[in-house]
């Protein structure tokens, strides 16, 4: 694999020559590449004296000597590029990515509320906190804009740091790992979650965000609303690599939740049940996950101390209580098991 650089341009040779020979990047330079020159590269970088070419690959960058105008933008737009790099403004930009893309991707573990009352989200962060020991760069991810945001639920709600609604003010691409940086962060894990506004912005692609994330994150946690066939609910959870749908162990709770897994199981292969024990029930577990068929990843008691403790600020990493401490632990070495059988995979 390589980076193409089509152009007859000396002064944008030279510049990529210089960039290639520091990031030892493998460099095909073409004014009229052929179908395996483009089927071979990761990323096609297209100078403004070839942008009426007719090219056809997912990664075009238009490359710009000096500065912007009107032609650039129907340059762009004739060769769908994903960005515009202007020589000299974008020389870092240029220097990062030209070498390959990563191809490291973390693991990316749904949680959703089979029915009402699941406790999906409380579950979402203390699985978060419990696996930033067995995984690097742990990030939690609200999709869920019918609630409070979870920085609330972490008791970081006055920390600066990009949430949802910052995405849609930004121009160009951003990386991963800028991204990342730009997170509230919390005892180890980093949340994006929406703010008070809760207003989604136009052209807003949740799942292209998450796809960054996964690419320098070793665990991805999105927490769920409850399941809808809407196109984008379905585009990121078919980024996911095992679904935990939460359920209450009541009756009613575990007969929506049939009708969730249903929905659920046509877009992830991997679904596993979380049963949140409540008081005075008498449904066993193993029984609700048998009656459901699907596997028990395991089962969080409930304890009223856990809200004392969020309500005084302590937000769920300072949750150490017996039960529900060992029970996330439980279900963080599961994730980590699955991890290691998607890497030999």
């Amino acid at each position: 694999m390589h980076a193409l650089l089509v152009t007859r341009d000396d002064r944008v040779i030279t510049e990529f020559q210089k960039i290639a020979a520091v990031t030892q990047t493998p460099l095909v330079i073409e004014s009229e590449p052929n179908a395996a020159d483009l089927s071979n590269a990761y990323r096609v970088f297209v100078a403004s004296d070839c942008a009426q070419a007719n090219l056809n690959h997912p990664e075009i960058v238009l490359v710009v000597i000096g500065a912007t105008g009107p032609e650039t933008w129907r340059f762009a737009t004739k060769l769908l590029a994903n960005h515009i790099a202007v020589i000299p403004d974008s020389r870092d930009w240029l220097v990062e990515h030209l070498s390959a893309p990563v191809t490291k991707k973390g693991l990316c573990v749904a949680i959703i509320p089979g029915a009402g009352g699941a406790g999906a989200s409380l579950l979402s962060a203390g699985l978060a906190f419990h696996a930033r020991q067995l995984f690097s760069d742990v990030v939690l991810v609200d999709l869920d804009e019918s609630s409070a945001g979870l920085d609330i639920l972490l008791g970081i709600e006055t920390q600066p740091g990009m949430r949802w609604q910052d995405f849609h003010s930004l121009t160009g691409s951003i990386s991963g790992s800028d991204i990342l940086r730009g997170l509230p962060v919390r005892d180890g894990v980093a949340l994006l979650t929406h703010n008070d506004s809760k207003s989604t912005p136009e052209k807003f692609v949740p799942e292209a965000i998450i796809q960054q994330l996964r690419g320098v994150s070793g665990l991805v946690i999105i927490d769920f609303p409850r399941f809808t066939n809407q196109v984008t609910a379905v585009e990121i959870l078919q980024q996911c690599d095992v679904a935990f749908v939460v359920t209450p162990s009541t009756v009613r709770g575990s007969a929506s939740t049939k009708i969730a897994i249903a929905h659920i199981s046509k877009h992830v292969s991997n679904v596993e049940l979380v049963i949140r024990n409540l008081p005075g029930t008498n449904l066993d577990a193993l029984k609700i996950a048998q009656s459901l068929d699907v596997p028990l990843a395991g089962s969080v008691n409930s304890d009223p101390r856990i809200v004392e403790q969020i309500e005084q600020g302590f937000g769920v990493a300072g949750i150490h209580l017996g039960g529900f401490t060992r029970s996330l632990n439980a279900l963080a070495q599961r994730l980590a098991q699955t991890d290691d059988i998607q890497q030999v995979a």
